[in-house]
């Protein structure tokens, strides 16, 4: 099988194959990740339901407090009660409608809890910020996807204080008689409620931070090593600060592991961050294996589809060309079977007609027939068994010593009772009489077919002019004739096996199309070529070899 055919052969086979494999790998990575997109919104709501679950209890807080500020005319004694009435509150404040502290008051004889809280809250209470930004807190905050927006960083000096910028909000907020407001103390966030009267006071409440973490943290659900999980995964409760406060599941996360999903609590305690790990085996697992199980399925199927018909094409190409070949063998068989009868006819027909009295034209003009056909059968024969050989890469020259122009001459004479018959003139400008290296029968052979071409294609230009020239080892013959001329797009391509011209030229007339093919071969062997000359009349073939000179001495 020849090297073209197996690479068109693999091409067939590799390219559809490669083209299915680069979908696939497209649709399974698609699949994976829609997939994937798929079971971490059914991860994030399940933090949103333990997000749910703290909100509501926010919300209760919410109306706990409420109820507990819900006092007329408060003085410093009832509020202080109050503070150590609720195990959930740290610290009670009171404020008057112009933002003046009212309780603890910095000028009253405060205890250090009461003195610490005045330090912490300098910037809210004394700077006034609280009536301010408490009017343009939202309600609730939206929950978001992850990741989760970044924490701002306290200071490490305890005595600095850090607010939570209020987000922004387009339009008009109604204004709010109550609230929660959060900041930043230390390493801790700090949150505070308060409720705004008719008169513009306020009067509110710190939560105590580590029973609002503790109250959060019972909310949520206990890890049982003696459970069976349908996921092996860990939910983390982070502070602000990112570290995780709480945490629940079987799975045991690194520390550079980064959550599949995360969600921030709702407003107050968005600054905390709900965190789902999985093992990265499992999130690898999803969507994998059956859609790639489904991809090298596919693949091995069409690799199979597409190998059958690689073989299918290649036992039809393999036919045809045994086919070709038996044919080819058969002709060659047949031409070598019907040379030797051939060559005794006309060697005997020859013989008869030199034979033959001047006076019986008759018998003659028959026997001139049988010659003429006899010597164009040949011609036939040679061109098939040289086209054969050619096939077989078997074509190759017998240099001898020999004249051009006489066999030039002697393959006009086989020539010249048909070329008169057809009404065609003959002019020979002999100039290559010296003795050289050349190839007899592919000479005969060459000019044969040019000879045969002018009589079936050029008669009715009616000339025929042959000149040979000789010069450095080369010998040029040129033959022309007044026919109808070869088109200029087909001056190439009348060198092709079995090509002909398809016009009006060649209606009609018998031929194999490998006449000329084969005399361009055999020139090219020779050492030349055979081309066609430019002309504005007829045709003019040029052939051209190599014509060493004889060495002297040498026999002919």
């Amino acid at each position: 099988m020849k090297p073209k055919l197996i690479v068109i052969f693999l091409l067939m086979v590799l390219l559809p194959l490669g083209l299915v494999m680069w979908l696939g790998l497209r649709v399974a990575r698609y699949e994976q990740e829609a997939v994937r997109d798929r079971f971490s919104e059914l991860l994030l709501q399940e933090l949103f339901d333990v997000d749910r679950t703290i909100a509501q209890f926010m919300q209760q807080r919410e109306s706990n407090l409420l109820g507990l500020i819900d006092v007329e005319s408060p003085d410093a004694e009832s509020l202080r009660k109050l503070t150590r009435s609720a195990p959930f509150v740290e610290q009670m404040f009171h404020l008057d409608a112009t933002g003046r502290v009212l309780f603890p008051s910095p000028t009253d004889q405060l205890s250090q809890a009461e003195w610490d809280f005045l330090q912490r809250t300098k910037d809210i209470l004394i700077g006034k910020n609280l009536i301010h930004q408490s009017q343009d807190r939202p309600i609730e905050r939206s929950s978001q996807k992850v990741p989760s927006p970044p924490r701002p960083q306290p200071r490490q000096a305890r005595q600095s204080v850090q607010q939570t910028p209020s987000p922004a909000e387009s339009g008009s907020q109604p204004v709010r008689t109550h609230g929660w407001y959060t900041w930043y103390w230390g390493r801790g966030m700090q949150v505070l409620f308060w409720r705004q009267d008719a008169l513009g006071n306020i009067l509110g409440a710190e939560l105590d931070s580590v029973r609002l973490l503790a109250d959060v943290i019972g909310l949520l659900p206990n890890t049982d090593p003696t459970a069976t999980y349908p996921l092996q995964g860990r939910i983390a409760l982070c502070n602000a600060l990112d570290e995780v406060v709480y945490q629940w599941g079987a799975y045991e996360s690194g520390s550079d592991q980064q959550p599949v999903v995360a969600k921030p609590l709702q407003y107050p305690l968005n600054a905390w961050t709900l965190k789902y790990y999985l093992p990265p085996e499992q999130m690898a697992a999803l969507g994998g294996f059956g859609t790639y199980l489904s991809l090298a399925g596919a693949v091995v199927a069409v690799g199979l589809v597409l190998a059958g018909l690689a073989v299918y094409f290649y036992r039809e190409n393999t036919r045809e060309m045994r086919e070709a070949a038996q044919r080819i063998t058969f002709v060659n068989q047949v031409s070598h079977e019907l040379k030797t009868p051939l060559t005794n006819i006309r060697m005997y027909a020859e013989l008869l007609e030199a034979g033959l009295p001047d006076e019986d034209e008759k018998v003659r003009r028959r026997l001139d027939v049988i010659v003429s056909e006899s010597q164009r059968l040949s011609r036939l024969i040679g061109n098939i068994l040289s086209f054969s050989r050619k096939q077989r890469h078997e074509l190759a020259l017998h240099p001898r010593r020999d004249v051009v122009d006489e066999v030039v001459e002697a393959v006009l004479e086989h020539f010249r009772p048909s070329l008169k018959a057809h009404g065609i003139d003959v002019t020979l400008d002999a100039q290559a009489g010296q003795q050289v290296q050349l190839d007899r029968d592919a000479l005969e052979q060459i000019l044969g077919n040019l000879f045969n071409n002018v009589e079936k294609y050029a008669a009715s230009g009616g000339v025929l002019n042959i000149t040979t020239r000789q010069r450095d080892g080369r010998t040029v013959v040129t033959v022309a004739d007044r026919g109808p001329g070869i088109p200029h797009v087909q001056r190439e391509r009348i060198f092709l096996p079995f090509h002909r011209i398809s016009n009006k030229l060649t209606d009609g007339v018998a031929g194999t199309g490998i006449g000329l093919s084969i005399a361009r071969d055999l020139a090219r062997l020779h050492g030349g070529d055979l081309v066609v000359l430019p002309t504005n009349e007829g045709a003019v073939f040029e052939l051209r070899i190599a014509t060493p000179p004889a060495p002297e001495g040498e026999a002919p």
